[in-house]
């Protein structure tokens, strides 16, 4: 019967061999066809900058231990900010908070990591905004300064039993290592220069060398933060009983991610908002375990007031304190 159903029905013999009749580039067409059907795959997240011509938001750090444990501590950071933000970044190496800022001003750099004398500096000179700063495992985003001696040297808390000692600060832009101890003697009423006033004072560069210099002898007092004086001595518990604070600074915050005052408000907000929800994805879960932290919280000038009020104690005008940071054991002068 013509028109049945049957006359439509192709014998799977007869499909093969009007296949293989096809020529060439019919096939061609027809695989192109097919192809181009297919989903797209969603294009790929943008990888970290490996050179910083490459990035598209360049941070600054100041190197504060050695490099290598540096770089696995900020690669996953660096990592998760560009898959979040949808950017290159990377993570820059300078060697002072001086260098830091000048690149931050002329636009070289977008943002760095500030401790609180210098982040504190940094927006008082430069109109810098900090976004966040981490909470450590312990659930703290501060830390403090502490001023010690090893037990028996004679030294009290009052700085008057200072006078013709020795000690090791840490560098001029550094609160727990320069600003607290100098805010301590001023409100005791010594305006000696520190150079004089001790027989002996010295820049040792790093919170650890201060504290290995009293307990190596090279000193009699020493200055530092909270967070390395009790991971050295946790590593070196023989020493512990020896060693014995004399004062205690206010908390101050922790070293803060901050911005140049130029960065486009939106990139800036958007970055705030990575920093502080990575404790909310397993991605960013991940990136802060390596990095040591909990979670980012934000963080503003307010929380810089124990800073300013030492340095008004001491007698300093952040407004035009050189950001020089000394790295290597040298004198006072």
């Amino acid at each position: 019967m013509e028109g049945s159903v049957r006359d439509w029905q192709v014998h799977p013999a007869r499909l093969v061999r009007l296949f293989m009749a096809l020529s060439p580039l019919v096939l061609a067409l027809l695989l192109v066809s097919c192809c181009s059907r297919a989903p797209e795959e969603p294009p790929a997240a943008p990888a970290p900058a490996a050179l910083e011509a490459d990035a598209d938001l360049v941070i600054a750090l100041l190197p504060e231990r050695n490099v290598f444990e540096q770089k696995i501590k900020y690669l996953p950071l660096q990592a998760y900010l560009s898959r979040k933000l949808g950017l290159s970044v990377y993570f820059k190496l300078l060697d002072n908070y001086d260098h830091i800022f000048s690149e931050l001003l002329e636009d070289r750099v977008d943002g760095a990591f500030w401790g609180s004398m210098n982040g504190a500096i940094a927006q008082v000179r430069g109109g810098v905004e900090i976004l966040a700063r981490p909470v450590w495992p312990d659930n703290s985003s501060t830390y403090w300064g502490y001023i010690f001696t090893l037990e028996g040297s004679g030294i009290t808390s009052d700085p008057a039993t200072w006078r013709g000692r020795s000690i090791a600060f840490v560098n001029k832009v550094t609160t727990a290592g320069f600003l607290y101890p100098l805010s301590v003697l001023r409100q005791a009423g010594i305006t000696d220069d520190p150079g004089t006033y001790f027989d002996r004072a010295i820049f040792s560069g790093s919170h650890d060398a201060s504290l290995i210099a009293v307990v190596q002898g090279e000193v009699d007092m020493g200055a530092c933060k909270n967070t390395i004086f009790q991971e050295f001595l946790q590593r070196n518990p023989d020493v512990a009983a020896n060693v014995k604070i004399l004062s205690t600074s206010a908390a101050v915050p922790s070293n803060g991610l901050g911005v140049r005052p130029s960065l486009d408000d939106g990139l800036k907000a958007r970055l705030r908002e990575a920093l502080l929800t990575m404790h909310e994805d397993p991605d960013g879960m991940a990136a802060l375990n390596k990095f040591g932290a909990l979670k980012f919280i934000e963080t503003s000038f307010q929380d810089y007031s124990p800073v300013i009020d030492m340095a008004e104690k001491a007698g300093i005008n952040l407004s035009d304190w050189p950001l020089r940071n000394v790295r290597e054991a040298r004198p006072y002068r």
